[in-house]
């Protein structure tokens, strides 16, 4: 309580100190992703950015909030392509195949792995954390995907009449058996190159079935 008073203060009577926004965010990220949810704190976070915890309660209002924001911004760094609204059919081959990439690249990364081992080993955890990051992170790239979808179809550019279930199917073709491979520890082939080929071929597929 006494902290959080003092993050009311700060935030009141001194502007933020933005060279600390980075620190604090790649530290939150790094902990996050190779500890877990279960083990994140804003006293961890702290320790790690080498700042105090008031300088983050004067940021974040609580641990959940700081946690929502490297899931959303994790999710927006996947969806960057898709920023762009297609104005050609070459507009969405490129940007379906940059996303694609950009999606594998995180999910088959050891970051990722880390990240998922340790969200499936904690019993302790509050269901609500774990369904506010399955809302920032996998539920916002799908919504993200079908609303680019949807532009597309109302351009005359791609057939997507049902626009969810299309970006459900684009993002289960990508990930194939790639990730349940990965998840069972079973090799996979994860270079830039093969994901890049496999990307190319998933996307040329789903143009197949889907051009106006």
């Amino acid at each position: 309580m006494v902290e959080k008073e003092m993050a009311k203060h700060e935030r009141v009577g001194r502007p933020l100190d933005h060279s600390k926004d980075k620190a604090i965010f790649t530290a939150a990220h790094e902990l996050l992703f190779s500890k877990g949810p279960a083990e994140f704190s804003i006293e961890a976070v702290a320790r790690l950015a080498k700042v105090s915890k008031v300088t983050i309660y004067s940021r974040y209002t609580n641990r959940e909030a700081l946690i929502d924001a490297v899931i959303s911004q994790q999710a927006k760094r996947m969806a960057e392509s898709l920023s762009i609204e297609p104005a050609s059919l070459i507009d969405v081959r490129s940007a379906l195949t940059d996303f694609g990439v950009s999606l594998l690249s995180f999910l088959l990364s050891q970051e990722y792995q880390d990240f998922m081992r340790a969200l499936s080993s904690t019993s302790g955890l509050s269901v609500d954390v774990v369904q506010n990051i399955y809302r920032s992170g996998p539920q916002c790239t799908t919504n993200k995907l079908a609303d680019w979808m949807s532009h597309a179809h109302q351009r005359g550019l791609l057939n997507l009449s049902e626009p969810e279930k299309c970006a459900e199917l684009l993002l289960g073709m990508l990930m194939g058996l790639n990730v349940v491979r990965v998840m069972y520890g079973e090799p996979c082939q994860r270079d830039r190159h093969n994901i890049e080929n496999h990307v190319s071929w998933v996307i040329n597929t789903f143009l197949k079935l889907y051009e106006s």
